[in-house]
């Protein structure tokens, strides 16, 4: 079975390493914070057991699309845009899926 890359293993830390940090209701401001991550941690990265999980991330986070203005330039990208549009529930149930991928990561790695 494949592993899934280093890199997935070390940006997944940084984000869960950010996200676990105490939010006091401010997980969405966090997750939007790390927005970046969710452009830059690929699919290809994940073994194949944890691609479908990531992808599954990936669709939910990037649901809503870009946010436009009249003229049509983008001014909010697909992930801050769905972020706004979630609820602190919804927010914490990500950020739950997103530790559970980072969990089988890391155990691919020990």
């Amino acid at each position: 079975m494949k592993k899934s890359n280093i890199f997935a293993y070390i940006e997944l830390t940084k984000l869960m390493e950010e996200l676990r940090a105490p939010a006091d209701g401010m997980l969405k401001q966090k997750l939007k914070s790390q927005s970046a991550y969710f452009n830059i941690i690929e699919p290809r990265y994940f073994s194949e057991d944890l691609i479908g999980e990531w992808e599954s991330i990936l669709s939910v986070i990037r649901q809503k699309g870009a946010k436009t203005d009249g003229d049509g330039k983008i001014i909010s990208n697909a992930v801050s845009n769905t972020i706004d549009h979630l609820s602190e529930k919804e927010c914490q149930a990500l950020v739950d899926k997103i530790a559970a991928v980072y969990a089988q990561v890391k155990k691919e790695f020990q």
